[in-house]
C-alpha cells in the first residue's frame, strides 16, 4: 500500500522509512484518492449554464447613521470578532518572513489592522473585540514572535487568538505523494476555504461562542487599506441579520478578479476566466475578500462539504531516485466562497475602490509595494 503512494519508500534509510510510515498512517488516503480522481483524472468543467448578477446595495442606499449605531453597539457589546487570513509569506515581495510583518515606514501590515481594532474600545476604555489570526506551519512561530516583540500592538494579549490553517498533500500527476528534501511527506496549506474547518477543529468556533460572538468580520492581511470592522458593512449585516454580507467593488475593464454572482441558484464567486464569453461587463461586483459571517453560517460551513480545486505548481521534491528536483505537481485548495451555498440570507455592499481595496501582491508593477505605499499615504494611514 505505502509503496503505491511513495515509490521511493524502499530506498529510504530505516529511520526515515519509519518516520514516513508514521506520517502515512495519519493521512486520509481515501479522501486523497477521491480528490485526485475528481479534480484531475475525471475533471469536470464548471457548470455556468445559469450565471446572474448578485443582488447588492450601494452605500448611498443605506441609512448610515442607523447602521453605524447598530454596528458600534454590537462591537462594543463584544458580539463581533475579527478573523484575519495571514498564512502567507512575503516571498513575492522579496521579504523574509510572514507577509503580515512587511512594513511601510516602520508600520507593519499587522499593525495597520491592530490600530483599527483599537479604535473600538467602549466608553469604559475596554476592548471587547477578539482577533482571530489564521497562520500556517511555515509562518506560525515567526508570527507569534513578531506579535510578542511588538507588545501585541497594544491589543490585549487575551483578545488575540492564533490558529493554524489545515493542510492537504500535493501529488505527482501519476497520483503519488511527494517527499520533501528532509524525507518527510509533503503537506501544503489547503487554501483559504480551509478557514471554516480550521476554526472548528482548532476550537476557535467554540471559543467565539463562549465569548458571546455572534458575527465575524473576515479579511486578508494583504489589503493595506481595508476598513476593519467597517461600520457600514457591519451595521448592514447586523440590522439585516444576514448569514453573509459581502463587500465588493466595481471591477476595471479586463481586470482579472473573481465576481460575486449567483450560479444555478447558489451565491458564490465565479473566476474571471470562467465567465461566459462576452459577459464580463454584466457582472459588476468584484470579490475583494471582505465578508461578514453569522456564527450559524460558520458552523454550517465548518460541517459542510467543500470541493477541492486543482492548481499546477512547481514544487521542490525528491524524485524516484531521491534527487531533489523542482517540477510541476498537483496542488489542491479549497475556496471559501464555495461555502456560500450554505447561507440562507446573503447581501452584498458595493463600495468605491478608493480607500477600500489596495492589495499588496507584487514587488513591482500593479498591486505592488509602490501602489500600496501611495494608497496608504493618500488615506493618511502612514
Amino acid at each position: 500500500m505505502i509503496e503505491k503512494w511513495i515509490p521511493q519508500y524502499s530506498q529510504l534509510e530505516e529511520s526515515s522509512a519509519k518516520n514516513v510510515k508514521t506520517q502515512f498512517a495519519a493521512l486520509d488516503i481515501d479522501t486523497i484518492q477521491r480528490v485526485y480522481e475528481e479534480t484531475y483524472v475525471n475533471k469536470k468543467e464548471v457548470d455556468l449554464s445559469s450565471v446572474e448578477e448578485v443582488p447588492y446595495v450601494l452605500k448611498s442606499d443605506l441609512d448610515l447613521n442607523a447602521v453605524t449605531e447598530a454596528a458600534e453597539t454590537a462591537i462594543h457589546n463584544g458580539e463581533v470578532a475579527v478573523v484575519l487570513l495571514a498564512g502567507g509569506q512575503g516571498t513575492r515581495l522579496e521579504h523574509p518572513g510572514p507577509k503580515g510583518t512587511f512594513s511601510f515606514d516602520g508600520v507593519s501590515l499587522f499593525e495597520l489592522q491592530a490600530r483599527q481594532i483599537l479604535n473600538f474600545k467602549n466608553a469604559d476604555g475596554e476592548l471587547k473585540v477578539h482577533w482571530y489570526i489564521m497562520t500556517s506551519d511555515i509562518n506560525h512561530e515567526e508570527t507569534l514572535e513578531f506579535f510578542k516583540k511588538n507588545n501585541y500592538f497594544n491589543v490585549p494579549e487575551n483578545n488575540i487568538h492564533f490558529f493554524k490553517q489545515e493542510h492537504f498533500p500535493p501529488l505527482t500527476k501519476d497520483g503519488a505523494l511527494l517527499l520533501t528534501e528532509n524525507q518527510d511527506i509533503m503537506l501544503t496549506p489547503n487554501g483559504n476555504g480551509g478557514i471554516f474547518s480550521s476554526l472548528k477543529n482548532s476550537g476557535m468556533l467554540s471559543e467565539m461562542e463562549a465569548n458571546g460572538v455572534e458575527h465575524v468580520f473576515m479579511n486578508n492581511v494583504d489589503n493595506v487599506v481595508v476598513k476593519v470592522l467597517d461600520p457600514a458593512l457591519t451595521g448592514l449585516h447586523v440590522t439585516e441579520n444576514n448569514d453573509i454580507t459581502s463587500k465588493s467593488i466595481t471591477p476595471r475593464a479586463g481586470e482579472s478578479v473573481g465576481r460575486l454572482a449567483v450560479m444555478n441558484g447558489d451565491k458564490g464567486v465565479v473566476e474571471y476566466t470562467e465567465l461566459p464569453a462576452g459577459s464580463e461587463d454584466q457582472f459588476t461586483n468584484a470579490n475583494i475578500g471582505i465578508h461578514m459571517y453569522s456564527m450559524d453560517f460558520l458552523n454550517k460551513a465548518a460541517a459542510g462539504e467543500m470541493p477541492y480545486h486543482l492548481a499546477l505548481k512547481k514544487l521542490e521534491h525528491l524524485d524516484h531516485d531521491l534527487n531533489l528536483v523542482k517540477e510541476e505537481v498537483l496542488k489542491f485548495e479549497k475556496f471559501y466562497f464555495d461555502a456560500f451555498k450554505y447561507a440562507d440570507k446573503h447581501n452584498t455592499l458595493q463600495v468605491d475602490r478608493t480607500g477600500e481595496f489596495s492589495p499588496l501582491k507584487n514587488k513591482e508593477g500593479s498591486d505592488s509595494i509602490e501602489t500600496a505605499f501611495n494608497d496608504l499615504t493618500k488615506e493618511g494611514l502612514i
